[in-house]
Parts: structure tokens; sequence; C-alpha cells
């Protein structure tokens, strides 16, 4: 009974060590996120948004930003074209009410 509890136990570590693997990040990415992260925070805080949008960003500075539904599609636009022409960041997927909202031209 023992020995079933021992190697139960060991392939459940095996598994979550493995799974846990897949999370690691290199230095580049590392680098990658805390670029976009720093372009992200500052251009939020210089419109007053950042307390109305979160954001997450991905291992290769892929920015996920979903606004608050009080945010203007003025200022929604501006944003997004900010972010998008950020050289630290590759690319842009912006929210608003739940979806993506198109036709960032104003």
């Amino acid at each position: 009974m023992q020995l079933i509890k021992t190697v139960s136990t060991s392939i459940i570590l095996l598994f979550l060590v493995g799974c846990m693997s897949d999370k690691v990040l290199t230095q580049d990415e590392v680098e990658n996120q805390n670029k976009a992260a720093d372009v992200v925070s500052s251009v939020l805080f210089e419109n007053d948004l950042d307390e109305l949008a979160s954001y997450n960003i991905r291992k290769d500075g892929y920015v996920v930003i979903m606004f608050d539904d009080t945010v203007s599609e003025k200022k929604y636009a501006e944003v997004v074209r900010l972010l998008r022409s950020s050289a630290d960041i590759k690319g842009v997927r912006a929210e608003q009410f739940g979806a993506e909202v198109c036709g960032i031209s104003l």
C-alpha cells in the first residue's frame, strides 16, 4: 500500500513539474514583456486610463487590453493607436463592451 502511495505521489509530482515547465520564460521573453509593460502603463497613465483598463502581455510582447465601458471611443482609439505605434509592442488586441472594437480611425 505504501509503495502505491509513493508511486502515485511521484507520478503526480512529475506531471505537475511537466506542466509548470511550459510556463518558464526565457530572458528575451521577460525583456519583451517588460518593454511592452512599460509602454502600456505609461500610455494608460498619460491618458488617465490606468484605472479603466486591464491588460495582459504575452511572452512575445503582444498586448491584449480590455477597456472599461465608460472609456470614450476617441480615447480608446487614441490609446490603441499609440500602443500599436510602439516598436516595443508586437501587436495589440483591444476590447471594449466584451468584444474587439473595430474601425479604429478618427
